[in-house]
């Protein structure tokens, strides 16, 4: 799974799991930090050696470095290693329903994750002390073409999820108008149902 054609930046994951932001939901992506810590936090989660495998064979597939990292603390430090592992694999698992889902809002996520890292990363070199001015320029000009393409890409995102509610509101209206046309058919296949064998919840 690539994230772009000619993938912009070096270590995409080691950076995203340092902000807390690897395999985020759209939700967290795009909306305001917290400054509040959680009261508490569950335990780790209990992962299949399956899950590890396929969790691990993203990261070979999308970030080789953060997998040879893990590679390396699985034998060296197992508990950092299922460490890392339990708190990716919830944000693993929302990424991966919404491949299955919208293979397109995937696409767009996994590009301003891209986007997200470069930033940072231009963001970092323009904070480094003695930097010349015109390294500095160019810097700048990079990043703010770089904001710029990722606010474009974030208003395709809310655009397409827009239009994903729009689509399940019509869906919504015509199951409701269907129901009503159909109102005593459906109550009384009920009370059948009810009468003559164990009834189903979805009626």
């Amino acid at each position: 799974m690539a994230l772009r054609s000619t993938f912009r930046g070096p270590c995409l994951a080691s950076v995203l799991l340092a902000a807390g932001l690897f395999f985020a939901p759209t939700s967290v992506i795009f909306s305001a930090s917290t400054s509040e810590a959680p009261a508490h936090q569950n335990p780790p989660l209990r992962l299949s050696a399956q899950q590890i495998n396929q969790i691990m064979d993203f990261l070979k597939t999308t970030e080789p470095d953060v997998y040879g990292k893990a590679e390396i603390l699985r034998r060296s430090d197992p508990h950092q290693f299922d460490k890392l592992i339990a708190e990716a694999a919830p944000n693993f698992a929302r990424l991966e329903r919404l491949r299955r889902t919208d293979p397109k809002l995937l696409h767009l996520t996994l590009l301003d994750l891209a986007d997200t890292h470069e930033s940072f990363k231009l963001a970092g070199e323009l904070r480094q002390p003695g930097l010349p001015p015109s390294a500095a320029q160019l810097l700048r000009v990079r990043l703010q073409q770089v904001v710029t393409g990722q606010f474009d890409l974030r208003q395709k995102i809310r655009l397409h999820e827009l239009n994903q509610l729009v689509k399940k509101i019509n869906e919504l209206k015509a199951q409701l108008k269907h129901r009503e046309t159909q109102r005593q058919v459906i109550i009384n296949r009920r009370v059948a149902q009810l009468i003559g064998k164990p009834p189903s919840v979805n009626w």
